[in-house]
């Protein structure tokens, strides 16, 4: 669970200034379109059953998939998935989005995942009510509970990154799959399963039977190595006594300190605008992260671009303005990253190239983090301005553009 990111900017754009000055939409937001597939030649048949082991012809099946998932076939390729299990699947992550927003709870959530400087955990106190905001309180497991950081979402995002657009997301680019039944937290659950086009396991989800509430989640790299998981360690749901924890109460009498950000009716039109202004920006990342939804606001430094990749598993947030890093950034570890001098904070990392700052917080593995500030500082490899003009390109001939 993401919730707000706070950022300011001046003619030198200080770090702690970046989280404690501005929120950001919630993820909720945009329902994605479909992708175009491109048109392969299937010059001789598949071998199946599939899961086959991964090495063996990985390509020829992910076209395929992709072919059948554009077109809005079963995807056939994960041939010991019956098609009653795919759509089952999806039904269960559909209704655990729903559900996410519409029920009361509150829980001690435990975050633990593979970061570019090490494994980070946190640990958040959620209280959420049901169709209305959600208070967080999170701590990196050392700082204590008192002083820990809160904020408040008005519009509630779902629990482990289960959203409406994210679901949506996850069923183009995933297969979903009814695995049976488990437990997490000492509740009985509905356990889903998401596989890659290439048959390997990229999540499993534990839904609570009563709510369908999400109680837990694993991410799988493609070796099947677990790489993040998240969790409740204690969750309960009903009528929700939301505290006024330090610092929340003020913060909510006052009127915000800035404009609010305004969402882009169109991501890909958005992102055409910037690059005219000179913000060569992509369209996709790597990892295979498409961007679904983008945002903007006005400060006193001047215009702040918030741009959402994801592929509904992995979500990286892409911030970007003018400005300087100023020197002795304290509290974040300098980091050298592809080639580059960046600055780590748990899930967010900031930076600055060519007049421009980034701040990225990711939900994504280490590898796809350290490819992006690669790909979009000046070092970067050969030809990064014919792929970004060549990734916009093709965005504005997708049938269904992501709006």
């Amino acid at each position: 669970m993401r919730h707000g990111l706070l950022m300011t900017a001046v003619a030198t754009v200080t770090v702690p200034g970046l989280l404690a000055m501005a929120g950001v939409i919630g993820r909720d937001r945009v329902a994605a379109g479909t992708g175009a597939a491109a048109s392969v030649a299937f010059d001789d048949p598949l071998s199946g059953p599939f899961p086959a082991p991964a090495a063996a012809r990985a390509p020829l099946r992910d076209n395929l998939a992709a072919l059948q998932r554009a077109a809005g076939s079963p995807v056939s390729v994960l041939s010991q998935l019956t098609v009653a299990q795919q759509a089952l699947g999806m039904r269960l992550l559909a209704k655990a989005a729903d559900a996410d927003l519409a029920a009361s709870y509150q829980g001690t959530e435990l975050v633990s995942q593979s970061g570019v400087n090490g494994q980070v955990k946190m640990v958040s106190q959620v209280w959420h009510t049901g169709g209305g905001p959600t208070l967080v309180q999170t701590s990196d497991g050392a700082t204590p509970p008192a002083a820990a950081a809160a904020a408040v979402s008005s519009s509630p995002e779902g629990v482990f990154g289960i959203t409406k657009s994210l679901v949506a997301l996850l069923g183009k680019h995933y297969v979903a799959a009814y695995a049976g039944t488990g437990a997490a937290d000492g509740r009985s659950a509905t356990v889903v399963e998401l596989y890659r086009f290439d048959g390997s396991l990229a999540a499993r989800y534990w839904l609570d039977r009563q709510t369908t509430v999400p109680l837990r989640r694993e991410l799988f790299d493609t070796s099947e190595n677990v790489i993040s998981e998240d969790s409740f360690t204690r969750v309960q749901f009903g009528a929700v006594a939301v505290p006024r924890l330090a610092g929340t109460a003020a913060q909510q009498a006052q009127p915000p300190a800035q404009p609010a950000w305004v969402a882009a009716p169109s991501a890909a039109g958005f992102l055409t605008s910037l690059s005219e202004r000179g913000w060569l920006l992509p369209a996709s990342l790597p990892g295979g992260l498409p961007l679904y939804a983008a945002a903007s606001t006005q400060i006193a430094g001047g215009e702040v671009a918030d741009l959402e990749y994801s592929d509904g598993l992995y979500v990286v947030s892409l911030f970007v303005q003018r400005g300087t890093l100023a020197p002795g950034i304290s509290s974040w570890q300098p980091v050298r990253m592809a080639g580059e001098q960046v600055y780590v904070s748990g899930h967010s990392v900031t930076w600055a190239a060519d007049g421009l700052v980034y701040t990225m917080i990711a939900d994504a593995s280490p590898q796809t983090v350290t490819e992006v500030v690669g790909m979009l500082t000046p070092s970067g490899s050969p030809g990064l301005l014919g792929r970004l003009l060549r990734g916009f390109d093709r965005l504005g001939r997708l049938l269904n553009p992501f709006r």
